[in-house]
């Protein structure tokens, strides 16, 4: 029993790493966004970049409001690097999905909070 929580534990672990949401980050990317070889390998870097970066903040010990903003900051320069990489068509269907995803975020929140 101990040895099947352990796998289920590293299963999920590795599921959640920095570098399985890089490469699934990344992967979608190259195909919704229609990725050259030589952007996909530019964006896996920098998707594993920051999702390193994002690992740090969730494990550090600051405040949630200096995590926030942490956070922020992070994705805002991102987004500067990506749009290095990308063209205007697929820089503009990124930040489209990505504020799609947030809204969607924002909305199944409010929905967990009236407890529905």
């Amino acid at each position: 029993m101990f040895l099947f929580l352990s796998i289920s534990v590293n299963a999920q672990n590795t599921m959640q790493s920095p570098t399985y949401r890089a490469t699934k980050l990344t992967e979608w990317m190259k195909k919704d966004l229609q990725l050259t070889d030589g952007q996909a390998s530019k964006i896996q870097d920098i998707n594993l970049k920051y999702a390193n970066k994002t690992e740090e903040v969730k494990n550090s010990t600051v405040g949630k409001r200096q995590k926030i903003q942490t956070l922020k900051n992070n994705e805002r320069a991102k987004d500067a690097e990506l749009k290095q990489v990308l063209n205007e068509t697929q820089y503009k269907t990124y930040v489209n999905k990505k504020n799609e995803l947030k809204e969607k975020v924002k909305e199944e929140e409010r929905v967990r909070k009236e407890g529905y």
